[in-house]
């Protein structure tokens, strides 16, 4: 799978957007007892990690290097 710099930047976006959902929702979520707080804090943990990936991999990757698999 070759990646160019926009799907990099696109993925990014879309990771960025989903972590800032988690820290929205899951507090509501873990005061309604709907979820842990350890469950909470592993899911968000998970995505900036995925997040952070892309970050890196935005900065350092060129484009013959843009290779997930």
């Amino acid at each position: 799978m070759q990646l160019t710099s926009t799907d990099i930047d696109t993925m990014k976006r879309c990771a960025k957007r989903e972590l800032d959902k988690r820290e929205n929702f899951y507090p509501k979520w873990i005061a309604a007892g709907k979820m842990t707080q350890e469950k909470a804090d592993f899911e968000i943990e998970g995505m900036k990690k995925i997040y952070e990936y892309f970050c890196w991999l935005q900065i350092h990757a060129g484009a013959e290097q843009q290779k997930l698999f």
